[in-house]
């Protein structure tokens, strides 16, 4: 909770994590379905449509997450499939012992699976709609853990290639950033943040904030109000406490509050994506220059630069691979559907347009 969403090596870290499981079909889908379409093409090698079909079934049925909403999407299939592209020239360099803990912990994975089947009708239902069979859902799984190890140890090869001169750079860019604070806050939450259901409207949360704010000044207790009525699970049992955390971590208004809010002052309620804030600095320590920079605030610009160095990589790799996504175009929705006149084809917006930048 609270950590900042757009940062570009989180950002690569969600990534990572998304794409990550399309490598499975490498071994699992060895043999080509009848009637299967090309859906792109790269130097080596082509993906089909049943590949994929595949791997979308994987995580729904198994890993139970929104992958398919995302797949139907152009922009973001077209992004997953060259991840997977890419993907499939990563994983070759996987140590072998990194392949053998990943074969224990798939092995360990396919128990639970049967289990699981035996236990629950819907998921043997849903995996054999999608014929999805055990023994593909296990090479899934133990590939995923293999290109977890690829990514890890790019990663760590990457951070180590970065300079004291980039660190400066990156450092003056938004010296306060790299502040380290201590906060007490309490969350007034608008949406859940498992599910997004929202829990009630921006106005009546900015309510409840007030009427929390006017009970820490009225002396309330911060432990007692943060368990009662805060929905930051990182913090609520804690006193809502977050102690001595890199400014940068934070969202950007949570951050600002962080860096400029009186010490010592409840603020008034600040909004995010979250919901509403009540927040107190107890403490922060300003940083004034690169080379006086805490371990920790040190350890962020390194992962923000080796971040940009991941994305460059990544794009190397695509552009070696010279990857052509071949998706049939999106079918335009009727008059009758859309509820306006149809556009003319020399009006009408791509049908796969490329994806943007959060």
């Amino acid at each position: 909770m609270l950590h900042h969403r757009s940062m570009p090596y989180r950002r690569l870290a969600l990534l990572a994590l998304a794409a990550v499981m399309l490598v499975a079909l490498i071994s699992a889908c060895g043999k080509k379905e009848a009637k299967a379409t090309v859906i792109a093409t790269y130097n080596g090698g082509e993906v089909t449509d049943k590949e994929f079909d595949k791997y979308i079934a994987f995580q729904g049925s198994i890993l139970g997450n929104q992958m398919a909403m995302y797949a139907s999407i152009p922009q973001f299939k077209e992004q997953i499939i060259k991840q997977y592209i890419i993907n499939k020239e990563l994983i070759k360099s996987v140590s072998d012992e990194d392949k053998k803990q990943a074969k224990t912990a798939a092995d360990s994975f396919k128990k639970t699976l049967e289990q699981a089947r035996k236990t629950n009708p819907d998921l043997k239902k849903q995996m054999d709609a999608d014929s999805l069979s055990v023994k593909d859902a296990v090479a899934m799984y133990q590939e995923t853990a293999e290109l977890q190890s690829a990514y890890k140890a790019k990663e760590d090869e990457l951070k180590k290639q970065v300079t004291d001169d980039e660190i400066k750079t990156e450092f003056d860019k938004t010296p306060s950033d790299y502040n380290v604070v201590t906060v007490r806050h309490i969350l007034i939450g608008t949406n859940d943040p498992n599910s997004g259901a929202e829990l009630m409207s921006d106005e009546d949360a900015l309510k409840k904030a007030e009427e929390v704010k006017a009970k820490l000044e009225a002396g309330g207790d911060w432990a007692a109000l943060a368990k009662e009525y805060s929905t930051d699970t990182g913090s609520k049992d804690n006193g809502g406490l977050y102690e001595n955390q890199v400014a940068k971590k934070w969202v950007g208004e949570f951050k600002d509050a962080a860096n400029k809010q009186p010490i010592g002052e409840i603020g008034d309620p600040v909004q995010t994506q979250f919901g509403y804030h009540v927040i107190k600095v107890e403490k922060r320590e300003e940083a004034s220059s690169a080379d006086k920079l805490s371990q920790q605030a040190k350890d962020v610009i390194i992962e923000e630069v080796a971040g940009n160095k991941f994305s460059d990589y990544m794009k190397e790799q695509e552009d070696k691979l010279g990857i052509k996504i071949t998706l049939p175009p999106e079918p335009s929705p009727s008059p009758s559907e859309s509820g306006a006149p149809s556009e003319s084809p020399s009006e009408s917006p791509s049908a796969s347009p490329s994806a943007s930048a959060k």
